[in-house]
C-alpha cells in the first residue's frame, strides 16, 4: 500500500477557498456581494460574527481563566480569619469597598459580561409590572404603613422608628439590582475557585445568623458558594465578644476619666429556655437575669460643663445635709413660669385637635402653636454605647443587685478599690432601686468604700416611671364596665373601637400610653365642637379655613371652660360630680401626654415639670406607694441638691436619640428595653438553638452589630427605609361613634 502525500498548508487553504466558491456558486452569489453584505449588514448574527472573525473560539473563557490562575496565586486574596475579624470589617463602608474591588481589580472582565447580558434586552414595563404591585406595597388606606406579618418583627420596628417598603423599579433602582446580582455572581465564583476570597461569605455568614436562616438553610447556600458555614459564624461571634469585651473595658479605664465613670443602665431580663424532648437533667426552665449597657457622655455637653463639681467628693459634699433637711411642699409648687408654661402645653394640645379635625387658621403667623416652648433641650447627637455580657443574676432582690454590681465591676476590668473610688451615675426601675437602697443599709456602716455602694448614684429610668405612674391614672379612671351608666374611660375606649379589657396590661405600656391619648384627643374634640355649637352636626373631617383671631377665640374658650383650673374648681361645687371627673381626668391625661411627647422632643425641662406635678399627685392615687417618695427624691436631687454642672449632666442623659435625628428621643430604660426585644428576636429566630450561654457569650455583648446586620439584610433585599413617627389618628366613622355616645351620656353635663 503506498503513502498518502502530506497535505501542506498551501494545499488545505486552496482546498478551503474552493468549497468556499462551491458554495458561492450554488447560493449563485459572487465573492464581491458575499463581501459587501457581511460588512455592511445589519442583521445581528452577521455583526456578532464580523467582531469576533479575528477572534479563536473560547477566547472569553481563556480570559476568564488566565484571571483565576493569577488570583489563585494570590497568598491571601479578600482572606478574613474568624478568629481575627473586627467590628469594622461588618461596616458599611467597607462592604462597598471590598465590592468596588472585586468588580474593578479582579474580576472586570466577568462583571462586565453579566451586565451586559442583564442590561441587553431588559423590559422596565414587565418587570416593573412583577415588582411594584400597589397590592405588595404596605400603605394602608390613610396612608400608614402595615406592619411586617410577623408581629414581633412589627413590634421591633415600630420602637426603632422605621419600616421598609418595597423599592420602586425606576431606572437607576433596576441598574442598582443588576449590579448587585452581578457582583454577587462574581463573588460566588471566585469564592468557588479559591476560598481564600472569603469576605463577601463571611460578611453574609454572620448577617444570616439573627436574621432567622436555619443551620440546613445555610448548609444549602454554603455550597452555593454564598456564605461560610454555621460554625465559622459562631467562631465570629466569639472573635467580636472578645473585642467588645476589650472595648468595653477600655471606656471603663480610670486612665479615661478618673473621677466621674460614664453611664450604666441596668434592666431585668426574662427568657424561656424551652426544652422538646424533657428528662430529669435537661428540662424547659426561666432564665432570670440582668442586662444593661454603658452610655458615655457626648464631649458637647462635657464641653458647658464645670469639672470639678463632676466628682465623688462634690457629690457626697451635696448629699451630706440630706437626712435633716426639711421638705417644703413649695418645693413641688409650680413657679409662676411653669404655670405659664403648662398653659401653653393645654392651648398647644387643643390647638393640635382643632387643626388635625375641625378647622385651619387662614395664617399661621398669630395662630395658637402646636408644640409648647422648648424648656431645656437635650442634643440630638447619637451617643456611644457598649453592651454588658448578659449576666446570671438578677436584680430582684438585695442580694441579687449586690452580684449584678460585682459582675459589672469585673466587666469594667477594674479591681473593687478602683470602681469605687470614683462616682459612678446608674438608671434603672423603682424594684432594682429599691433592693440597691436595701443593700447598701445592710453594709451600713462599712470601713471599706467597695462594700457600702455610697460612689453609686441611681436614677429612676424616664420610661417606667411613666408606665407605672400612667397605668395607676388610667385604672383610677377607668370606670365599672358592668355598669352601663357608668361614664369611666371603658365608656370611651369601647365607642373608639377598642375593646376595654385589652388595654390595662404589662405586656404593652406603648399601646397603653397610645390609647390614654386617643381618649384625651377624643375628649378635646367633643369639646372643641360644643364651643364651637355644632356637637349636633355629622362628623366631617374636610377641614375648612377660618380666621385665625377666631381660631384662636376657640381654643382659648375652650381652654377656659373645660381646662383651666377655675374650670375645675367650679365644677367641683356642682351636686353631680360627672363633671368635675371627667375636668380632673383631662387634666391627669394631659399631664401622661405631654410626658410622652416631652420624651420624644427631648426636653428634660418639660419633662421635670410633669415629675414635679406626679410628685404630689403620687400622694394621693393609690398603687404609687413607693412612687410617692421615690420621685420626688429624685425631682429635690436634680433641681435642688446637686450643683449646677452635676445636675445638668444628669438630666441631659436621661433622654438620647438612638438615630441622631430631632423629635426621636427616648428614655435609657426604654432604648433597653428595644434592645431586650432584639436580643430576644435574635434568640427565638437566629436558627442556633435555644441555648443561654451562647446566648449570654455571643449574642448579649454583639446586640447592636446583630441588629445593623439585619437592617442591612433588609436593604440588600431591594426595600426602603421609611423613617416614620406613629401618629394616633381617627377616622370619620370612629369620630362619629365617639360624639354620638359623647351627645347621649352627656359626658359634659350640659343638659
Amino acid at each position: 500500500m503506498g503513502k498518502t502525500k502530506k497535505e501542506t498548508g498551501d494545499d488545505a487553504d486552496s482546498r478551503k477557498a474552493l468549497e468556499i466558491c462551491k458554495n458561492l456558486q450554488a447560493l449563485k452569489m459572487t465573492p464581491k456581494e458575499f463581501m459587501i453584505t457581511f460588512l455592511t449588514s445589519k442583521n445581528s448574527d452577521l455583526a456578532s460574527r464580523r467582531r469576533l472573525w479575528t477572534i479563536d473560539n473560547g477566547h472569553a473563557i481563556r480570559v476568564l481563566v488566565q484571571n483565576n490562575q493569577r488570583l489563585e496565586r494570590s497568598a491571601k486574596g479578600h482572606w478574613q480569619s474568624s478568629q481575627s475579624v473586627k467590628p469594622e470589617f461588618f461596616s458599611e463602608a467597607a462592604k462597598i469597598g471590598r465590592e468596588s474591588t472585586l468588580i474593578k481589580d479582579e474580576m472586570p472582565f466577568l462583571y462586565g459580561i453579566l451586565m451586559g447580558m442583564l442590561e441587553e434586552g431588559a423590559t422596565p414595563n414587565i418587570e416593573e409590572e412583577e415588582d411594584t404591585d400597589l397590592s405588595e406595597a404596605p400603605l394602608g388606606p390613610s396612608g400608614t404603613v402595615h406592619p411586617p406579618a410577623d408581629a414581633f418583627e412589627a413590634q421591633l420596628l415600630e420602637g426603632e422608628g422605621y419600616t421598609y417598603i418595597p423599592e420602586l423599579l425606576g431606572k437607576d433602582q433596576r441598574k442598582r439590582r443588576f449590579h448587585h446580582l452581578a457582583a454577587t455572581i462574581c463573588a460566588q465564583l471566585l469564592f468557588t475557585r479559591n476560598r481564600r476570597h472569603n469576605a463577601f461569605q463571611l460578611f453574609n455568614s454572620l448577617r444570616f445568623v439573627p436574621t432567622g436562616v436555619t443551620e440546613r438553610v445555610n448548609d444549602y447556600l454554603h455550597k452555593l458558594g454564598l456564605t461560610s458555614s454555621r460554625q465559622t459564624a459562631i467562631e465570629v461571634l466569639k472573635t467580636l465578644s472578645v473585642c467588645a469585651q476589650d472595648d468595653l473595658k477600655g471606656v471603663m479605664s480610670l486612665t479615661r476619666s478618673p473621677d466621674l465613670g460614664p453611664f450604666i443602665c441596668l434592666d431585668n431580663l426574662d427568657i424561656e429556655e424551652k426544652v422538646h424532648m424533657a428528662s430529669v437533667e435537661n428540662r424547659t426552665m426561666m432564665f432570670h437575669g440582668t442586662w444593661g449597657y454603658v452610655q458615655l457622655p457626648c464631649k458637647s455637653l462635657l464641653d458647658t460643663l464645670d469639672r470639678s463639681e463632676l466628682n465623688m467628693a462634690v457629690y457626697r459634699n451635696a448629699i451630706k445635709d440630706i437626712p435633716t433637711m426639711s421638705i417644703n411642699p413649695n418645693l413641688f409648687m409650680p413657679s409662676p413660669e411653669a404655670e405659664d408654661h403648662y398653659y401653653s402645653v393645654w392651648t398647644s394640645q387643643i390647638a393640635q385637635v382643632m387643626k388635625d379635625y375641625i378647622a385651619l387658621p387662614s395664617h399661621s403667623d398669630g395662630a395658637i402653636s402646636t408644640e409648647p416652648p422648648v424648656l431645656d433641650q437635650i442634643s440630638c447627637e447619637i451617643p456611644s454605647i457598649f453592651m454588658l455580657k448578659l449576666m446570671d443574676e438578677s436584680d430582684n432582690s438585695a442580694e441579687g443587685i449586690g452580684q449584678v454590681l460585682e459582675s459589672v465591676q469585673e466587666q469594667s476590668g477594674l479591681s473593687a478599690q478602683e470602681f469605687s473610688s470614683r462616682l459612678q451615675p446608674m438608671d434603672g426601675d423603682l424594684g432594682t432601686i429599691q433592693n440597691f437602697n436595701s443593700i447598701r443599709d445592710l453594709r451600713h456602716p462599712s470601713a471599706y468604700s467597695e462594700h457600702s455602694f455610697n460612689n453609686v448614684i441611681f436614677q429612676l429610668g424616664g420610661s417606667h416611671t411613666m408606665w407605672n405612674i400612667a397605668q395607676v391614672i388610667l385604672t383610677t379612671h377607668f370606670g365599672d364596665p358592668s355598669n352601663e351608666k357608668d361614664v369611666g374611660v371603658w365608656q370611651y375606649l369601647e365607642a373608639l373601637g377598642i375593646p376595654h379589657e385589652k388595654v390595662i396590661q404589662k405586656k404593652d405600656f406603648t399601646l397603653m400610653l397610645q390609647q390614654m391619648e386617643l381618649v384625651h384627643k377624643a375628649t378635646l374634640y367633643h369639646c372643641l365642637r360644643m364651643v364651637m355649637k355644632t356637637e349636633k352636626h355629622k362628623v366631617n373631617l374636610e377641614r375648612e379655613k377660618i380666621a385665625t383671631g377666631a381660631w384662636n377665640s376657640i381654643i382659648l374658650e375652650c381652654y377656659e371652660r373645660f381646662c383651666s383650673p377655675r374650670s375645675r374648681h367650679e365644677a367641683a361645687k356642682e351636686s353631680c360630680p360627672k363633671l368635675h371627673n371627667l375636668l380632673v381626668r383631662m387634666q391627669e391625661f394631659s399631664t401622661v401626654v405631654e410626658a410622652n411627647n416631652a420624651m420624644k422632643a427631648g426636653d428634660i425641662g418639660r419633662l421635670i415639670n410633669i415629675w414635679k406635678m406626679w410628685s404630689v399627685m403620687s400622694q394621693s392615687l393609690k398603687g404609687l406607694t413607693h412612687y410617692a417618695s421615690y420621685l420626688p427624691r429624685l425631682v429635690l436631687l436634680l433641681t435642688e441638691i446637686l450643683p449646677a454642672s452635676l445636675s445638668k449632666l444628669l438630666r441631659h442623659n436621661m433622654l438620647f436619640s438612638p438615630s441622631g435625628r430631632p423629635n426621636h428621643f427616648v428614655a435609657k430604660d426604654r432604648y433597653l428595653e428595644n434592645m431586650n426585644y432584639w436580643l430576644k428576636f435574635f434568640f427565638n429566630r437566629g436558627g442556633v438553638g435555644t441555648e443561654v450561654q451562647r446566648l449570654k457569650n455571643l449574642f448579649s455583648l454583639n446586640i447592636v452589630l446583630l441588629r445593623a446586620m439585619f437592617h442591612s439584610l433588609q436593604i440588600d433585599s431591594g426595600k426602603q427605609r421609611i423613617h416614620q413617627s406613629k401618629k394616633n389618628k381617627f377616622d370619620r366613622q370612629t369620630l362619629q361613634l365617639f360624639t354620638q355616645m359623647a351627645n347621649n351620656l352627656d359626658i359634659l353635663d350640659i343638659n
